[in-house]
């Protein structure tokens, strides 16, 4: 049996991107007016890359956001996907 990888979403609906940012929705819309631009994928569904609001965190804090993981757990979870990736690979 083959398990999936989990899907690292790349891309985050205004509600999500606030929240992601610790702002209100109005707040990023402000933004999303003069440094934060979104883009569309469909008419009417506008989106923030994930990198694009990390580099803006970045800029706003004056240091490098890096993805680290949020716990130990994830870690040992990413590992353990390479390795059985690898081993299905090769």
């Amino acid at each position: 049996m083959q398990t999936l990888a989990p899907v690292t979403r790349k891309v985050l609906r205004a509600r999500d991107a606030a929240e992601y940012l610790g702002i209100s929705v109005s707040a990023l819309r402000n933004l999303a007016q003069t440094r934060l631009p979104a883009f569309s994928v469909t008419t009417g569904r506008k989106v923030w890359l994930v990198s694009d609001l990390d580099n803006y965190l970045s800029q706003c804090s004056g240091r490098a956001i890096t993805a680290a993981p949020a716990n130990p757990w994830d870690k040992i979870l990413a590992d353990r996907q390479a390795q059985v990736s690898q081993n299905l690979s090769g």
